[in-house]
């Protein structure tokens, strides 16, 4: 396993009011595999955006080659931390998107497993929650078997083809269940935390 990078742009001191404060788990819900997600990119649009520590904004990252698009909104959840020094990666089912920002409760499917640059880069597979009276295309979603396969060869194919233009690469490993996705989560409580007890010192 590689080593992680001792900060990130989403940890450190600059700003006290980083969105790293925001717990992981939402406090008001007893499903153990609801988390906040914390949308950079929403879906269908060439831009991607990365939240920027220092300023506490959404930065333009880059866009993507013309004719692709993001199939689906892209963050992070807060309070983690992945091997590659910057929060868990989550992909955001939803049948609308939403916005750069946008603070979401989102129930865990699974994980894709990814190495990036040889360091693993894992994203959280997640979905909508359902809303009372209002039927949504995730909501028959409850794991990652449930999601339509060619769904998950589109997301996977995505992920592995557009960081070529960076010059960035990825290898695909596979795709896991909500179970191992929800234990990839707790060990990024981990590491967050220790990390956190190093800048303290």
């Amino acid at each position: 396993m590689s080593k992680r990078k001792s900060k990130s742009q989403y940890v450190g001191k600059t700003n006290p009011t980083v969105l790293q404060q925001i717990p992981t788990f939402p406090k008001d819900c007893d499903n153990k595999y609801v988390i906040h997600a914390v949308i950079e990119t929403p879906r269908d649009q060439r831009h991607k955006y990365a939240y920027d520590q220092q300023f506490g904004l959404f930065r333009l990252k880059t866009i993507i080659s013309e004719g692709l698009a993001w199939p689906y909104d892209y963050g992070f959840t807060p309070g983690t931390l992945g091997d590659d020094g910057d929060p868990l990666d989550v992909l955001y089912l939803c049948d609308e998107p939403t916005f750069a920002g946008c603070l979401v409760n989102c129930r865990i499917l699974g994980l894709v497993r990814l190495v990036k640059n040889g360091e693993e880069n894992d994203r959280i597979l997640a979905a909508a929650m359902p809303v009372e009276g209002v039927g949504q295309t995730t909501d028959q979603y409850d794991d990652v078997d449930d999601v339509p396969q060619e769904l998950i060869e589109s997301i996977t194919r995505f992920l592995v083809e557009y960081p070529t233009d960076s010059d960035n690469k990825i290898e695909f490993k596979g795709v896991h269940s909500r179970k191992k996705a929800l234990a990839a989560v707790e060990q990024g409580i981990k590491n967050f935390k220790k990390d956190r007890r190093k800048d303290a010192r």
